[in-house]
């Protein structure tokens, strides 16, 4: 298991001199998967998910939002272009999450929770992906 550095108490964080562009660089391999057969497979292929359906939305903001060239970002209109890209379907996840209906909804938030690189413990991770593993195995999702 990897020895991580966790501040103490009262310990400040790291100094880091990160934007939302070098942040969303990492993500823009997962918003391809937006455009992937497995991405829109599933149970319950007529019934719309809300969930899945906000998942997908912000993987193709993502997209849009890599596609823009980084010389045409500056501080000044960054935000435009997150709220013209990507920005609704992440406040809706973040603030108004809709719920799973489907199966396939289950699959595409537990795809969607892997693909942040957010989990701070393996374990939790590990069963995730077991977890998915069989959604994909047993439903084609």
């Amino acid at each position: 298991m990897p020895n991580t550095h966790v501040p103490a108490a009262g310990e400040a964080m790291p100094a880091t001199n990160l934007n939302r562009r070098l942040l969303l660089g990492g993500l823009t391999a997962a918003a391809a998967l937006a455009a992937t057969p497995m991405a829109h497979a599933g149970v319950n292929k007529r019934q719309a998910d809300p969930l899945a359906e906000a998942i997908a939305k912000y993987r193709a903001g993502m997209v849009a939002f890599a596609a823009i060239p980084s010389d045409d970002i500056t501080f000044e209109n960054e935000e435009a272009h997150v709220m013209a890209t990507y920005g609704p379907a992440h406040d809706r996840l973040w603030s108004n999450c809709p719920p799973a209906i489907s199966l396939r909804g289950v699959a595409e938030a537990i795809r969607f929770t892997i693909e942040s690189q957010s989990i701070c413990c393996s374990s939790s991770e590990n069963t995730l992906e077991a977890a998915l593993a069989f959604l994909e195995r047993e439903h084609g999702l």
